[in-house]
């Protein structure tokens, strides 16, 4: 199905959002990529094609996943003992296989994991409550913002359990990539539908009535709480963070989850048996 489609209505302003190029997604769908003319939003057609994207959750291309969870890990940690209370619950939203969540737990932090697309490999027997019972002291998304097709409504939805998201997307560059020259575009796996400007993240702070700090690059806070920006900008830069890392630590939560983990293995044998 290719679209004739030459103007959108931005997801995020609302502005024109004009046709720039086409280009084939998952080397089956040629799909048109619009660009806003007031705060350079990007976003792709309508995407009638995620299903076949998404039969393989995690892409076949992807192959820094450890390292990245990795990396997520420590900045994610830097930024809790600077900004947060650390002695709160935390959720990993579309935290994918659970990696970051067993890490972070490995730290020492009461982390949980979401994700309605992807099984639960590592962190199992921690997957949080969505359901608006436990309002998280930090939500993380990384990786998650460039697969959202409504923007405003998905944030929406993650602000109801945290007023605090930790999140990364890398920025549109300032001279608008080509799209055979911009990976992040992601055209061998059709996964990546929405990329941002800064302004455009802005935009979604001020109609959340948050405060929004970033790196400039991928790295983004948006929160009710005022920041030294100058605070998340160093906190949240890899290399400061894993120093950080590796002089503070807290107790890990490994042996208390493994003993979770087979009480409840133990109490679902006996159902079994009964």
């Amino acid at each position: 199905m290719v679209s004739d489609q030459k103007i959108m209505n931005c997801k995020i302003c609302t502005m024109p959002s004009m046709l720039f190029s086409r280009g084939k997604l998952g080397g089956s769908y040629e799909v048109a990529f619009f660009r806003c003319k007031s705060c350079g939003f990007i976003q792709t057609e309508e995407p009638y094609w995620l299903n076949t994207s998404y039969s393989n959750v995690i892409n076949y291309s992807d192959v820094g996943m450890v390292s990245r969870n990795i990396m997520f890990a420590a900045i994610t940690k830097a930024v809790i003992l600077a900004l947060f209370d650390e002695k709160k619950s935390f959720l990993d939203y579309g935290g994918g296989y659970g990696m970051l969540v067993r890490i972070m737990r490995d730290y020492g932090f009461d982390f949980y994991r979401y994700d309605k697309h992807c099984e639960n490999l590592f962190a199992q027997n921690f997957d949080g409550n969505i359901e608006g019972a436990i309002h998280y002291e930090l939500l993380t998304a990384f990786e998650v913002f460039e697969h959202l097709t409504d923007p405003l409504a998905d944030i929406s939805a993650m602000l109801k359990l945290s007023s605090n998201i930790l999140f990364s997307t890398e920025i549109v560059p300032p001279e608008l990539p080509k799209l055979d020259s911009w990976e992040y575009y992601g055209l061998e796996h059709g996964q990546h539908v929405s990329f941002f400007t800064v302004k455009a993240l802005s935009i979604i702070a001020a109609k959340n009535h948050l405060n929004l700090y970033s790196d400039g690059r991928a790295i983004h806070l948006l929160t009710n709480r005022k920041v030294f920006p100058f605070l998340f900008y160093t906190v949240s830069r890899h290399k400061i963070a894993s120093i950080l890392s590796l002089i503070i630590r807290r107790e890990s939560l490994l042996q208390q989850d493994y003993k979770r983990s087979l009480a409840i293995w133990e109490n679902n044998e006996g159902k079994q048996s009964d």
